[in-house]
Protein backbone atom coordinates (compact mmCIF):
# COMPACT_ATOMS: atom_id res chain seq x y z
CA UNK A 1 0.00 0.00 0.00
CA UNK A 2 3.31 2.17 0.62
CA UNK A 3 4.64 1.70 -2.42
CA UNK A 4 1.52 2.06 -4.44
CA UNK A 5 1.29 5.82 -2.39
CA UNK A 6 4.43 6.81 -3.36
CA UNK A 7 3.90 5.78 -7.04
CA UNK A 8 0.66 7.95 -7.04
CA UNK A 9 2.43 10.86 -5.81
CA UNK A 10 4.87 10.82 -8.17
CA UNK A 11 3.00 10.68 -11.11
CA UNK A 12 0.35 13.55 -9.87
CA UNK A 13 3.63 15.52 -9.72
CA UNK A 14 4.66 14.51 -13.34
CA UNK A 15 1.30 15.15 -14.36
CA UNK A 16 1.47 18.70 -12.57
CA UNK A 17 4.55 20.17 -14.33
CA UNK A 18 4.57 18.38 -17.76
CA UNK A 19 4.56 21.00 -20.80
CA UNK A 20 1.63 22.35 -22.31
CA UNK A 21 1.06 24.44 -25.16
CA UNK A 22 0.35 27.99 -24.28
CA UNK A 23 -2.80 30.09 -25.71
CA UNK A 24 -1.57 33.07 -28.40
CA UNK A 25 -3.33 36.32 -28.52
CA UNK A 26 -1.50 38.27 -31.08
CA UNK A 27 -2.11 42.26 -31.10
CA UNK A 28 -1.86 43.33 -34.40
CA UNK A 29 -2.09 47.54 -35.40
CA UNK A 30 -2.68 48.50 -38.90
CA UNK A 31 -3.03 51.77 -40.44
CA UNK A 32 -5.14 52.79 -43.98
CA UNK A 33 -8.73 53.42 -44.73
CA UNK A 34 -11.90 53.22 -45.90
CA UNK A 35 -12.46 54.52 -48.58
CA UNK A 36 -10.86 57.98 -48.47
CA UNK A 37 -11.10 57.99 -44.85
CA UNK A 38 -7.72 57.98 -42.84
CA UNK A 39 -8.59 55.06 -40.15
CA UNK A 40 -6.10 53.17 -37.55
CA UNK A 41 -7.25 49.51 -36.17
CA UNK A 42 -6.11 47.32 -33.61
CA UNK A 43 -6.43 44.07 -33.71
CA UNK A 44 -6.18 40.88 -31.34
CA UNK A 45 -6.23 37.61 -32.66
CA UNK A 46 -6.63 34.82 -30.64
CA UNK A 47 -4.60 32.11 -33.19
CA UNK A 48 -6.33 28.87 -31.15
CA UNK A 49 -10.27 29.66 -31.59
CA UNK A 50 -9.63 32.23 -34.67
CA UNK A 51 -11.94 34.93 -32.74
CA UNK A 52 -11.03 38.48 -33.12
CA UNK A 53 -11.24 41.46 -31.19
CA UNK A 54 -10.51 44.73 -31.65
CA UNK A 55 -11.69 49.06 -32.47
CA UNK A 56 -10.63 51.44 -34.72
CA UNK A 57 -11.22 55.17 -35.11
CA UNK A 58 -11.41 57.83 -37.95
CA UNK A 59 -8.60 60.14 -37.98
CA UNK A 60 -10.48 63.42 -37.84
CA UNK A 61 -12.14 62.10 -35.13
CA UNK A 62 -9.08 61.15 -32.71
CA UNK A 63 -9.11 57.91 -31.14
CA UNK A 64 -11.90 58.85 -28.52
CA UNK A 65 -14.08 57.78 -30.70
CA UNK A 66 -13.55 54.04 -31.27
CA UNK A 67 -15.70 51.60 -33.14
CA UNK A 68 -15.43 48.33 -31.26
CA UNK A 69 -14.89 45.09 -33.39
CA UNK A 70 -15.26 40.92 -33.60
CA UNK A 71 -15.26 38.45 -35.99
CA UNK A 72 -13.28 35.41 -36.76
CA UNK A 73 -9.86 35.01 -39.36
CA UNK A 74 -10.24 31.80 -41.01
CA UNK A 75 -8.04 30.70 -43.80
CA UNK A 76 -6.72 34.13 -44.65
CA UNK A 77 -9.87 35.85 -44.50
CA UNK A 78 -11.23 38.28 -41.72
CA UNK A 79 -14.82 38.61 -41.04
CA UNK A 80 -15.38 41.45 -38.38
CA UNK A 81 -18.83 43.20 -37.17
CA UNK A 82 -18.45 46.65 -35.88
CA UNK A 83 -20.39 47.86 -32.87
CA UNK A 84 -21.22 51.34 -32.32
CA UNK A 85 -22.34 52.80 -28.89
CA UNK A 86 -25.73 54.35 -29.23
CA UNK A 87 -26.17 57.29 -26.57
CA UNK A 88 -29.93 57.47 -26.27
CA UNK A 89 -30.93 54.17 -26.24
CA UNK A 90 -27.47 53.41 -23.96
CA UNK A 91 -26.80 49.95 -26.26
CA UNK A 92 -23.98 48.61 -28.71
CA UNK A 93 -25.42 48.59 -32.30
CA UNK A 94 -24.52 46.79 -34.99
CA UNK A 95 -23.04 49.66 -37.60
CA UNK A 96 -21.31 47.92 -39.96
CA UNK A 97 -19.15 44.81 -41.57
CA UNK A 98 -16.02 44.18 -42.93
CA UNK A 99 -14.60 41.34 -45.14
CA UNK A 100 -11.01 41.58 -45.16
CA UNK A 101 -8.38 39.40 -46.95
CA UNK A 102 -4.88 39.00 -45.09
CA UNK A 103 -2.56 38.99 -47.61
CA UNK A 104 1.29 37.89 -46.53
CA UNK A 105 0.67 38.69 -43.42
CA UNK A 106 1.44 42.52 -44.19
CA UNK A 107 -1.92 43.90 -45.14
CA UNK A 108 -5.46 43.49 -45.09
CA UNK A 109 -7.78 44.73 -48.20
CA UNK A 110 -11.29 44.46 -48.77
CA UNK A 111 -14.77 45.92 -48.04
CA UNK A 112 -16.42 47.78 -45.73
CA UNK A 113 -20.62 47.34 -46.11
CA UNK A 114 -22.89 49.37 -43.99
CA UNK A 115 -25.80 46.25 -43.53
CA UNK A 116 -26.46 43.09 -45.40
CA UNK A 117 -29.41 45.39 -46.86
CA UNK A 118 -27.18 47.87 -48.06
CA UNK A 119 -25.44 47.26 -51.48
CA UNK A 120 -23.20 50.22 -51.20
CA UNK A 121 -19.38 48.84 -50.60
CA UNK A 122 -16.72 50.71 -49.58
CA UNK A 123 -13.10 49.61 -50.40
CA UNK A 124 -10.90 49.11 -47.47
CA UNK A 125 -7.21 49.08 -47.55
CA UNK A 126 -4.96 48.79 -44.38
CA UNK A 127 -1.08 47.64 -43.39
CA UNK A 128 0.43 46.32 -40.23
CA UNK A 129 2.50 48.69 -38.56
CA UNK A 130 4.47 45.98 -37.14
CA UNK A 131 6.79 43.52 -39.17
CA UNK A 132 4.98 40.25 -39.71
CA UNK A 133 7.30 39.21 -42.13
CA UNK A 134 10.61 38.80 -39.65
CA UNK A 135 7.89 37.41 -37.13
CA UNK A 136 4.83 35.56 -38.23
CA UNK A 137 3.03 34.67 -34.79
CA UNK A 138 1.57 31.20 -37.00
CA UNK A 139 5.27 29.98 -36.93
CA UNK A 140 5.66 30.26 -33.64
CA UNK A 141 4.79 27.50 -30.18
CA UNK A 142 4.90 28.71 -26.19
CA UNK A 143 4.98 25.97 -24.26
CA UNK A 144 4.87 26.10 -20.60
CA UNK A 145 5.30 23.33 -17.29
CA UNK A 146 3.58 24.76 -14.45
CA UNK A 147 3.26 23.62 -10.80
CA UNK A 148 0.40 23.27 -8.18
CA UNK A 149 1.16 27.05 -6.17
CA UNK A 150 2.49 26.75 -2.69
CA UNK A 151 0.24 29.76 -0.80
CA UNK A 152 0.96 30.66 2.96
CA UNK A 153 -2.81 31.01 3.04
CA UNK A 154 -5.53 29.23 0.81
CA UNK A 155 -7.82 31.84 -0.91
CA UNK A 156 -11.47 30.33 -2.22
CA UNK A 157 -10.08 29.86 -5.74
CA UNK A 158 -6.60 28.13 -4.68
CA UNK A 159 -7.23 25.45 -7.50
CA UNK A 160 -6.76 27.45 -9.85
CA UNK A 161 -3.05 29.07 -9.20
CA UNK A 162 0.18 27.00 -10.16
CA UNK A 163 3.76 28.52 -10.35
CA UNK A 164 5.33 28.93 -13.65
CA UNK A 165 8.59 26.51 -14.12
CA UNK A 166 9.56 27.28 -17.64
CA UNK A 167 8.76 28.77 -20.87
CA UNK A 168 9.78 27.50 -24.36
CA UNK A 169 9.50 29.25 -27.24
CA UNK A 170 9.34 27.04 -30.68
CA UNK A 171 9.98 27.66 -34.52
CA UNK A 172 8.74 25.48 -37.19
CA UNK A 173 8.89 22.86 -34.15
CA UNK A 174 12.50 23.63 -33.74
CA UNK A 175 12.92 25.03 -30.49
CA UNK A 176 15.03 28.84 -30.38
CA UNK A 177 14.63 29.76 -26.24
CA UNK A 178 13.71 28.38 -22.75
CA UNK A 179 13.16 31.62 -19.89
CA UNK A 180 12.80 30.16 -16.16
CA UNK A 181 13.39 33.00 -14.20
CA UNK A 182 9.80 33.02 -12.90
CA UNK A 183 8.82 33.91 -9.28
CA UNK A 184 5.48 35.28 -9.68
CA UNK A 185 1.85 33.31 -9.15
CA UNK A 186 0.50 31.96 -12.68
CA UNK A 187 -3.44 31.15 -12.82
CA UNK A 188 -5.22 28.25 -14.85
CA UNK A 189 -3.59 28.11 -18.18
CA UNK A 190 -0.33 29.66 -19.97
CA UNK A 191 -1.45 32.90 -22.24
CA UNK A 192 1.05 34.69 -24.41
CA UNK A 193 0.20 37.82 -25.77
CA UNK A 194 2.83 38.94 -28.68
CA UNK A 195 2.66 42.76 -29.08
CA UNK A 196 5.18 45.57 -30.34
CA UNK A 197 5.81 46.84 -27.20
CA UNK A 198 8.90 48.91 -27.54
CA UNK A 199 7.31 50.33 -31.12
CA UNK A 200 10.42 49.04 -33.21
CA UNK A 201 8.10 46.81 -35.60
CA UNK A 202 9.16 43.35 -34.13
CA UNK A 203 6.27 41.97 -31.88
CA UNK A 204 7.81 41.31 -28.63
CA UNK A 205 5.95 39.16 -25.67
CA UNK A 206 3.93 39.43 -22.29
CA UNK A 207 2.99 36.88 -19.96
CA UNK A 208 0.23 37.53 -17.60
CA UNK A 209 0.45 36.66 -13.60
CA UNK A 210 -1.84 36.71 -11.26
CA UNK A 211 -1.94 37.44 -7.43
CA UNK A 212 -3.95 35.20 -5.16
CA UNK A 213 -6.48 37.07 -2.71
CA UNK A 214 -6.28 40.85 -4.03
CA UNK A 215 -9.33 42.57 -4.99
CA UNK A 216 -7.16 45.20 -6.50
CA UNK A 217 -4.27 44.80 -8.53
CA UNK A 218 -4.28 40.98 -8.80
CA UNK A 219 -2.67 40.69 -12.02
CA UNK A 220 0.46 42.09 -13.66
CA UNK A 221 2.78 41.07 -16.38
CA UNK A 222 6.29 39.56 -17.19
CA UNK A 223 7.48 41.53 -20.34
CA UNK A 224 9.91 40.00 -23.10
CA UNK A 225 11.85 42.14 -25.54
CA UNK A 226 12.79 40.77 -29.08
CA UNK A 227 16.13 42.12 -30.28
CA UNK A 228 17.03 41.68 -33.92
CA UNK A 229 20.76 42.20 -33.40
CA UNK A 230 20.32 39.20 -31.02
CA UNK A 231 18.24 36.90 -32.30
CA UNK A 232 16.46 36.59 -29.05
CA UNK A 233 14.42 37.91 -26.24
CA UNK A 234 15.25 39.89 -22.80
CA UNK A 235 12.99 39.62 -19.95
CA UNK A 236 12.77 43.94 -19.35
CA UNK A 237 13.19 44.92 -15.78
CA UNK A 238 11.63 48.27 -15.86
CA UNK A 239 8.26 47.32 -17.62
CA UNK A 240 8.15 44.39 -15.29
CA UNK A 241 8.12 46.63 -12.20
CA UNK A 242 6.12 49.30 -13.87
CA UNK A 243 3.02 46.18 -13.39
CA UNK A 244 0.55 46.62 -15.74
CA UNK A 245 1.25 48.92 -18.94
CA UNK A 246 -0.38 49.98 -22.02
CA UNK A 247 0.69 50.77 -25.59
CA UNK A 248 -0.40 53.25 -27.91
CA UNK A 249 1.42 51.90 -31.58
CA UNK A 250 0.22 55.34 -32.90
CA UNK A 251 1.49 57.70 -30.55
CA UNK A 252 4.37 55.58 -29.75
CA UNK A 253 3.67 55.53 -25.76
CA UNK A 254 3.41 53.25 -23.29
CA UNK A 255 1.03 54.51 -20.41
CA UNK A 256 0.13 53.37 -16.84
CA UNK A 257 -3.27 53.80 -14.90
CA UNK A 258 -3.56 54.17 -11.20
CA UNK A 259 -6.71 54.61 -8.67
CA UNK A 260 -7.77 54.72 -5.26
CA UNK A 261 -11.23 54.25 -5.73
CA UNK A 262 -12.15 57.42 -4.59
CA UNK A 263 -12.14 59.68 -7.38
CA UNK A 264 -8.09 60.11 -7.51
CA UNK A 265 -6.69 58.79 -10.47
CA UNK A 266 -3.85 59.26 -12.99
CA UNK A 267 -2.18 58.32 -16.22
CA UNK A 268 1.44 58.31 -16.97
CA UNK A 269 2.57 58.67 -20.32
CA UNK A 270 6.34 57.34 -20.95
CA UNK A 271 8.81 56.87 -24.19
CA UNK A 272 11.26 55.12 -25.31
CA UNK A 273 14.90 56.65 -25.56
CA UNK A 274 18.04 54.40 -25.66
CA UNK A 275 16.24 50.67 -24.62
CA UNK A 276 14.89 52.75 -21.86
CA UNK A 277 10.79 54.66 -21.07
CA UNK A 278 10.65 57.93 -19.69
CA UNK A 279 8.23 59.82 -18.21
CA UNK A 280 6.86 62.71 -20.48
CA UNK A 281 3.68 63.54 -19.11
CA UNK A 282 1.32 62.83 -15.99
CA UNK A 283 -2.45 64.15 -16.05
CA UNK A 284 -4.28 63.53 -12.29
CA UNK A 285 -7.71 64.33 -11.47
CA UNK A 286 -8.82 64.49 -7.33
CA UNK A 287 -12.14 64.21 -5.64
CA UNK A 288 -13.85 67.14 -5.28
CA UNK A 289 -11.36 69.18 -7.74
CA UNK A 290 -12.86 70.19 -11.10
CA UNK A 291 -9.48 70.23 -12.46
CA UNK A 292 -7.17 67.96 -14.65
CA UNK A 293 -3.66 68.49 -13.15
CA UNK A 294 -1.16 67.82 -15.93
CA UNK A 295 2.69 68.00 -15.64
CA UNK A 296 4.60 68.21 -18.56
CA UNK A 297 8.30 66.41 -18.69
CA UNK A 298 11.27 66.07 -21.40
CA UNK A 299 13.60 63.80 -22.38
CA UNK A 300 17.18 65.47 -21.37
CA UNK A 301 20.54 63.79 -20.48
CA UNK A 302 19.06 60.47 -19.35
CA UNK A 303 16.59 61.36 -17.42
CA UNK A 304 12.59 63.18 -17.65
CA UNK A 305 13.31 66.76 -16.53
CA UNK A 306 10.54 68.94 -15.50
CA UNK A 307 8.84 71.21 -18.44
CA UNK A 308 5.94 73.01 -16.95
CA UNK A 309 2.76 72.18 -15.07
CA UNK A 310 -0.74 73.41 -15.90
CA UNK A 311 -4.46 72.85 -14.88
CA UNK A 312 -7.48 72.81 -16.84
CA UNK A 313 -10.90 72.63 -16.32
Amino acid sequence: MKKMLVMLLITFSFFEIKAQEAKIISIINFTGSIDKYPIEMRLEINQKSDSVAGEYYYKKNGNTQKIMLEGMLKDGELNLQENTFNIAKRKYETTGNFKLNYIDQISLNGTWQKSAKNTLYLTVKLAAKENLKAFNPSNYVFQYARNRAKLDYIPADAQYYFDLVSLKVFINKSMRWIFTDFEDVYTKEAEIILEDLNFDGYLDFKVPIYYPGLAKGDYSYRYFIYYPEKRGFIQNTQLNEMGVVFFDAVRKEAQTIDADGSGNEGTKYFRWQNEKLFLIKEERVYENDIYTHITSYKIENGKSELVKTEKKK
